[in-house]
């Protein structure tokens, strides 16, 4: 299953969500649910698990990317050490 990401354009109340649970559990699975609280207590995203692991790795993609290239620069112009010196 492939998770797409865009802006949500309707935001459920937490008891809207609440009274038709399954239903909204099911939209989760493809799309992010947007809840807000009409208490004041903030907005909240459900997601499926599945959704938030690809999101979660995406994040430590973008991570790991930023890192090799901060050591990549960090790097320029030293002299390397050939494998068969390091093994």
């Amino acid at each position: 299953m492939k998770a797409t990401f865009a802006k949500v354009p309707k935001m459920l109340s937490v008891s809207a969500f609440r009274a038709a649970l399954a239903k909204n559990l099911a939209k989760a699975k493809k799309r992010p649910v947007m809840i807000a609280d009409n208490r004041g207590g903030g907005n909240y995203v459900i997601l499926s698990a599945e959704v938030y692991n690809k999101l979660l790795e995406a994040w430590e993609d973008e991570q790991d990317s930023r890192e090799l290239v901060r050591l990549v620069e960090e790097n320029k112009g030293k002299k390397f050490i050939p494998w068969e010196q390091v093994r």
